[in-house]
């Protein structure tokens, strides 16, 4: 009888064989230095499980850290990624179970050993059924995230945009505190997007360069939005947005975008959004059109407290932007 594979949190010099078998079932040619990056490799341990047949890597699932704010309450969650089984790659029917095995004690030592009280995730085709019915992140129903899409830009700026002033912002930007504090309450459940989360996600990574912008007034300096762009293969992406409700500040996000999107010849400017219908309405106003995420990228959560409410994480009040993923 063979022996079961070993399944263990990672440890030191494991990230080789993941970020292989991570190209290899994705077919991505990622760097180990952008998986060092992404997983925050300088603070062990790592929130990351793998099932092992000696030295050969079967399954895997990667959490990020993140805090997160749910009806004024702050809580630990982890999202989850990279998740992946060898089992058929490798042609190894015996390693098939263990892909849930990974996914049950994920979910075990992200509560018990990291005290983390959710778990969420963006996945798509037929892995969303097997991360509802399998790994039982089905305390909220699965969501297609909507992905707004403009391809034709209207000319002009605002009167009321002019009230406002745009200046890019580097790794480290205090004034990101103060803005969430003012606009954290229009996001009753999200990632705390402060400066230590923008430091985190959108600082340093080896080879994607985020626009980041701090939206003022003019007279004051109080912060009143902050947006990250990304642009490459052709489109301006909106990764990232926290604003405070006040249109004049959104409208020069949106000229932002479409002076960026000019410059560089991009054929649309896309962002996800969902959990701000101001926003959405705005958006709309501004020429962009939404609809579920044609990838078919839905998001999936599990909640470990059972102090949290499920009733709490519907769609209105679940804010999510690009950032929030893995995939941008």
């Amino acid at each position: 009888m063979m022996a079961a594979p070993e399944i263990r949190l990672h440890a030191p010099g494991d990230e080789v064989a993941i970020n292989d078998g991570f190209n290899r079932v994705f077919g991505k040619n990622r760097s180990l230095e952008e998986w060092i990056w992404k997983y925050g490799a300088d603070s062990p341990p790592l929130p990351i499980v793998a099932a092992w047949d000696g030295d050969a890597l079967v399954a895997h699932n990667g959490g990020i850290a993140a805090d997160f704010q749910v009806d004024g309450r702050r809580i630990k969650a982890l999202q989850g990624a990279d998740t992946l089984s060898l089992a058929a790659a490798s042609r190894r029917p015996e390693w098939r179970d263990a892909w849930q095995d990974v996914m049950d004690y994920f979910a075990e030592i992200a509560a018990v050993d990291f005290g983390v009280s959710l778990l969420f995730g963006f996945t798509g085709g037929r892995a969303v059924s097997h991360m509802v019915r399998r790994a039982r992140w089905d305390s909220v129903a699965p969501r297609r995230i909507p992905l707004y899409v403009r391809r034709q830009r209207p000319d002009g700026r605002s009167l009321a945009s002019r009230f406002f002033k745009a200046r890019l912002i580097g790794d480290d930007e205090p004034a990101l505190d103060k803005l969430w504090d003012r606009a954290g309450r229009r996001y009753p459940v999200a990632v705390v997007r402060d400066a230590e989360h923008a430091r985190r996600r959108l600082s340093s990574h080896p080879s994607v360069r985020y626009h980041r912008w701090l939206i003022t007034t003019r007279l004051s300096s109080s912060p009143a939005a902050f947006v990250a762009f990304r642009t490459d293969g052709g489109v301006c992406r909106w990764v990232d947005l926290v604003w405070d409700g006040r249109p004049g500040a959104l409208e020069l996000v949106d000229h932002l975008s479409r002076g960026l999107a000019e410059q560089i010849g991009a054929g649309s400017e896309e962002l996800w959004l969902d959990g701000d219908e101001e926003a959405a309405r705005w958006l709309e106003v501004f020429g962009f059109e939404g609809g579920p995420d044609p990838s078919g990228v839905a998001r999936v959560t599990r909640i470990l407290d059972d102090s949290l409410d499920a009733e709490s994480f519907v769609p209105d009040r679940y804010y999510t932007t690009m950032a929030d993923a893995d995939l941008v």
